[in-house]
């Protein structure tokens, strides 16, 4: 591919490096084989055509509630570069048709982006076959075919297959609120919905729940703080402990003020006053330490400790 020294563009190194890279194609297969509720066809049913990537457009940003590759998982992003520059499209996009011949991204958004990638990148290149770029595997439905819940539910079922401890907080809140009502129309049972969830996206049960906490129970502009990273997930939920008016309370009167520490100092039942008390004072960081006690003095040193840590709090 022809670009700037240094880049990873030029086709000589592409095919030394490709042939480490055939697993990086998404097998959409999978998804065919298991989607259900007449959301989309099996494989089989529908005819393989190729549809010129410049008629292809994104689904709407709300729809699609993943990053792209390129902007989490450059690593991941490139082999699948590579393997599309070795081999094509091995695994066709899905497209949903609209108006003014246009075609509607359900499944294939990275696919879509690298190859236009290489056909700018390699054009010019000797002997470039752009075709094989150009016109990629499709399964097209009509307009008809889909109605938007539908296509919207291929859209999350198809990008089920990426590494989600990797996506950032806010989305995977969204990811699995959104999951969790796919399954709900499927008449999954509360229980089934959680643990198909935790199956699918290869996380524990906890996290699901402690993500829909988070959602549904923290004040938005305290959430947020964890969103954007001010926060970790362990001091977010300790505003569980609190109402939403007291919580809205603690964000108007401090919201300068709050940090990990503080917020981690955060107790159950606490009031007001003792909440202020918290983010007024100059609370140290924690650290964690491992003590060894006799086995037969536990239960008096967990006494002294808890009886330490009540006095704390009432600042004796």
């Amino acid at each position: 591919m022809a670009g700037k020294k240094g880049n990873v563009n030029n086709a000589d190194f592409l095919r030394q490096v490709s042939a480490n890279a055939q697993s990086a194609a998404k097998d959409v297969s999978k998804t065919m084989e298991r989607i259900g509720a007449g959301e989309i066809a099996e494989k089989g049913k529908k005819k393989i055509v190729h549809v010129d990537i410049d008629k292809m457009i994104d689904a709407p940003e709300d729809w699609n509630k993943y990053p792209r590759l390129k902007d989490t998982q450059a690593d991941k992003y490139l082999e699948l570069k590579l393997s599309i520059y070795e081999n094509g499209i091995e695994e066709p996009l899905i497209l949903w048709e609209q108006p003014g011949e246009r075609y509607m991204i359900l499944a294939g958004h990275n696919r879509h982006d690298i190859s236009c990638e290489i056909i700018q990148e390699c054009k010019n290149e000797p002997g470039f076959q752009e075709e094989k770029y150009r016109y990629p595997a499709c399964i097209v439905y009509s307009k008809e075919e889909l109605t938007e819940d539908q296509a919207r539910g291929i859209i999350d079922d198809t990008n089920l297959y990426r590494d989600f401890s990797k996506l950032p907080p806010k989305v995977k809140n969204e990811i699995i609120k959104s999951r969790l009502e796919v399954y709900k129309r499927r008449r999954y049972s509360k229980g089934e919905r959680i643990d198909q969830l935790a199956k699918e996206l290869g996380i524990k049960k906890t996290a699901i729940y402690e993500n829909l906490t988070i959602g549904e129970n923290v004040y938005p502009p305290l959430r947020d703080l964890y969103y954007n990273g001010s926060l970790t997930r362990k001091a977010i939920l300790k505003f569980v402990y609190f109402d939403g008016d007291t919580q809205e309370w603690i964000y108007d009167n401090f919201k300068g003020q709050i940090t990990e520490p503080k917020v981690l100092a955060l107790k159950k039942n606490m009031t007001r006053d003792a909440i202020g008390k918290v983010f007024r004072s100059e609370v140290e960081s924690v650290k964690k330490l491992t003590i060894e006690v006799p086995a037969s003095r536990v239960d008096e040193f967990r006494a002294m400790f808890e009886k330490w840590l009540a006095d704390t709090e009432q600042g004796e």
